[in-house]
């Protein structure tokens, strides 16, 4: 298979949270996804604020650049405060950032929390400053608080995002006591000074409207946290019954594991004695008899191998006692892997091509031993017979450690190519071609692949072979 023919690509899914080597238990899995998440909010939360500052920074444009076209709609341009509000938020957002970037490394919940808190309280405050400018009374910048509030319900607890309606409401209390005492003049965004001036001189107006505003923030907080609360109960159950469901695998995987290592021993006393009778130990057998004999020896190498993978996917499953990675060299484990299926590449006539330069890496040693046999294996008995197998490894990238095995085989249908590393999964092709697989080569590669950070990327054409590319993360 040459780099000129068109193939079709497929590469494993490696999750930013899935654990490396070990697997922890659920509760260690539940904490460990807490941090990137308030982390990840804290992203947002900038995110949004980007907009906020690119609408500010328009707004202010407009004044300038357009500032005729505000006196026939009855506006009054912008003067220089919307860039004023975009400048202050704009560097809030890079110290929120730099926060964010220093207590990834420190303390990423509690100062995920800060900084969070800490947002809300600058774009507060902001707010309060562009309600002041448009007007506390005549506009209805004062709902933007209403998105604060919904916010902090989804974010926080219910105590924590009542505080959160408590201090928008006593910014916009102020503003609007500010205003009607003459503490702060602002002309505000309406051009006639009779709206302003009819709906401050009425004695109880302002009040009212002040008033009203505040009965819908607590209105909004009350039924925004209630939901929220529901939303986090459910959360909470969820959780809980992913904790059981991984304890059920758990101790799955450990029967499974008494089950098969149970099973070993009978099998191969099966094989011994199949054996024993074919080379006629107890006596000539009939033909008959000695077919049926040979059928049993296979069957049992067959089960034999499957029992093995079986334990092999079990115990990279399983949390309990993981070994500890150490530095290996990946050459050498390619050239261990090699001489393994060496009987079957001579049986299939098929030539080994390998080019392996030493190249560290450091995982588990057993594991990495699986994954490079399983697809040295693959690539061998879906190869035609006659055909040439390219093993390369080389540890020049900068990326990391890089292992290719290609072959000219059957090659995989592109639809195919991403249930190929489920368990138990066989293509039709692969069944007619090799009637003995187990189909849990490839689900052995996956789990120590996404357990150990390895990127595994596969191109094939049907009739025309697969490459398998395995880049393993590079060594500090």
């Amino acid at each position: 298979m040459t780099d000129s023919v068109p193939r079709s690509t497929y590469e494993l899914p490696l999750p930013a949270a899935e654990s490396r080597v070990s697997a922890p238990g659920a509760e260690e899995t539940a904490t460990a996804l807490q941090d990137p998440l308030l982390i990840g909010n804290v992203y947002w939360f900038v995110r949004l604020r980007w907009v906020a500052i690119c609408v500010l920074a328009v707004f202010g444009l407009a004044g300038l650049a357009a500032r005729n076209l505000f006196p026939p709609l009855g506006l009054r341009p912008p003067s220089g405060w919307p860039f004023l509000a975009a400048a202050l938020l704009c560097l809030a957002n890079l110290a929120f950032l730099g926060h964010a970037r220093l207590i990834v490394r420190i303390a990423p919940r509690r100062g995920a929390v800060r900084n969070l808190w800490t947002q809300i309280m600058v774009d507060l405050l902001m707010l309060t400053m562009v309600v002041s400018f448009l007007g506390s009374l005549e506009t209805p910048t004062p709902f933007l608080y209403l998105a604060h509030i919904v916010l902090a319900c989804i974010f926080f607890s219910r105590r924590q995002s009542l505080a959160v309606v408590v201090v928008a409401s006593g910014l916009y209390a102020a503003c609007v006591a500010f205003e009607r005492l003459d503490l702060v003049r602002t002309p505000g965004i309406y051009l006639d000074p009779l709206l302003r001036r009819g709906m401050t001189s009425h004695p109880t107006f302002p009040w009212l409207t002040l008033l009203a505003a505040l009965g819908v923030f607590f209105v909004v907080w009350f039924l925004a946290s209630h939901l929220s609360g529901l939303v986090h109960q459910h959360e909470v159950e969820l959780e809980e019954a992913n904790r059981r469901l991984v304890r059920a695998q758990q101790d799955k995987t450990r029967h499974m594991l008494r089950t098969t290592h149970e099973l070993k021993a009978p099998f191969a006393a099966i094989a011994a004695n199949a054996q024993l009778l074919l080379r006629g130990n107890c006596g000539a057998l009939p033909q008959e008899a000695a077919d049926v004999v040979r059928r049993i020896a296979a069957r049992c190498r067959r089960l034999a191998l499957e029992i093995q993978e079986m334990l092999q996917l079990a115990n990279l499953q399983s949390a309990d006692e993981q070994p500890a990675p150490v530095r290996l060299d990946l050459a050498e484990m390619a050239r261990w892997a090699i001489a393994r299926v060496g009987a079957t590449a001579q049986e299939r006539r098929v030539t080994v091509d390998e080019h392996l330069a030493s190249a560290d890496v450091v995982a588990v040693e057993d594991h990495v031993k699986m994954l490079v046999a399983n697809v040295v294996s693959n690539a061998i008995v879906y190869s035609i017979e006659g055909g040439i197998v390219r093993v390369r490894c080389s540890g020049e990238s900068t990326e990391g450690p890089v292992l290719t095995v290609e072959d000219e085989g059957i090659g995989i249908p592109p639809e195919k190519l991403p249930r190929i590393f489920d368990d138990y999964y066989r293509t039709e092709e692969a069944v007619r071609h090799n009637k003995d697989s187990t189909g849990l080569g490839l689900a052995i590669v996956r789990h120590v692949a996404l357990s150990h950070g390895i990127r595994v990327r596969v191109e094939s054409e049907p009739g025309r072979g697969t490459r398998f590319t395995l880049r393993f993360p590079p060594v500090g």
